[in-house]
Formats: structure tokens, C-alpha cells, sequence
């Protein structure tokens, strides 16, 4: 089962938690009986198909969809809206609870260091989050990656500079090392987040 991410600050919230969780540990529950169910037949109905092959066969083809929404309410975790985090250090430590939960339950965000935590943030809460992903078990050799990479960024100032440094090589200043990853960086200076971001443990 998948271990449960915590915030670093008590946040007041009105929901559910401990009542959205169980249900939300319940659907988990069940998707993996079924995924095991699944593979087992797989096995059966192609001879000489290995548990290995079956398993990546289904949880990279058949494995039903979910949200990141979704699997953060299985931490128990209801993301705040931006424009309620009212410091940079609040929407940090926001931030990395969410980057934490979806990398314990197998899902991974990639090419960050051209947004601000804020801006980062705010683009998980109002579109990744509610983006399809594979339903995977995080304890199989697979997982999902995000890119939050946008064509649209190269247009915007720290996109032209994130572009500009990956085919010139040439150096920027970074925003120092904070806590769990860098803290919020000024306009025109690159974060430095890709490196701390969570990876599966496994690759």
C-alpha cells in the first residue's frame, strides 16, 4: 500500500479528510484486487507469457485511468486553492506535499525549473491534477511521468532563458537550496527543483 505524505503545516480545511480518505483507500483497494485478477488471466489466456510481461501488458495498456486529484485523497490531502497561500513559504511547503504524495503513489513531474513555485503550483491545482493518469501500483516497475514543460513557456521570459541555457550552455543564476527543494525564485532566475524532484526509487 502506499505510504501517506504529510504536510509540514496544519491547514484548516472543511472536508471529510478521514472519511474522503477511507473511500478513496477502498476504490485503491479494489483496483488492485482486480489488477491482480486481470494479470493472473492475461497469464492464462497467452501461453508463455511470463507474470512480468503480463503485469507491464496491463498496467501500461488496460490499467484504468485516475487524477491526481484522486490520489492525493488517498494521503488524505485536499489541495488548498492558490490564491489561499498567502506566502512563499506556505505555498512551498504546498507545493512539495503535493510533489510528494504523487510521487509515493507512482507518478513523477518533470522540467519545473522554469516556473516559480507559485506559478508550478497554480498549474498543477487548475489543469495537471485533473489530467488523466494511469492507475499504477507504486510498487511495480513502472510509473507516470508529467511534463510541465508547456510549448507556450517559450514564449515567456523564463522559458526563453531555460531554452537559451539548454542549446547555449550558458549559466544562470538558481535559486538557493531550501528545505525539502529550492525556495520561490525572482523573476528571471531559474529554479533549481528538477534535481530535488522525487524519482522512482527503483530507476
Amino acid at each position: 500500500m502506499t505510504a501517506f505524505a504529510i504536510r509540514q503545516r496544519s491547514f484548516s480545511d472543511p472536508h471529510p479528510i478521514s472519511e474522503i480518505k477511507t473511500q478513496a483507500l477502498e476504490a485503491r483497494r479494489k483496483f488492485e484486487a482486480k489488477r491482480s485478477a486481470e494479470i493472473k488471466r492475461l497469464m492464462e489466456e497467452t501461453p508463455g507469457t511470463d507474470k512480468f510481461s503480463a503485469t507491464l501488458m496491463y498496467d501500461l495498456e488496460l490499467a484504468p485511468t485516475t487524477t491526481g486529484r484522486a490520489i492525493l485523497l488517498e494521503h488524505g490531502l485536499v489541495p488548498v486553492p492558490p490564491q489561499e497561500l498567502t506566502t512563499n513559504s506556505v505555498v512551498h511547503d504546498e507545493l512539495w506535499t503535493v510533489l510528494e504524495a504523487l510521487a509515493q503513489s507512482g507518478v513523477f513531474i518533470l522540467n519545473t525549473d522554469h516556473l516559480t513555485d507559485r506559478d508550478l503550483y497554480a498549474r498543477l491545482y487548475y489543469r495537471i491534477l485533473d489530467e488523466p493518469c494511469r492507475c499504477i501500483p507504486p510498487v511495480c516497475e513502472a510509473a507516470e511521468y508529467i511534463d510541465c514543460l508547456h510549448p507556450m513557456d517559450l514564449e515567456h521570459s523564463l522559458g526563453q532563458l531555460l531554452l537559451k541555457r539548454q542549446l547555449e550552455g550558458d549559466s544562470f543564476p538558481r535559486s538557493p537550496e531550501y528545505q525539502r527543494g529550492p525556495q520561490d525564485a525572482t523573476l528571471g532566475v531559474l529554479q533549481s527543483r528538477d534535481s530535488y524532484l522525487p524519482r522512482p526509487t527503483w530507476g
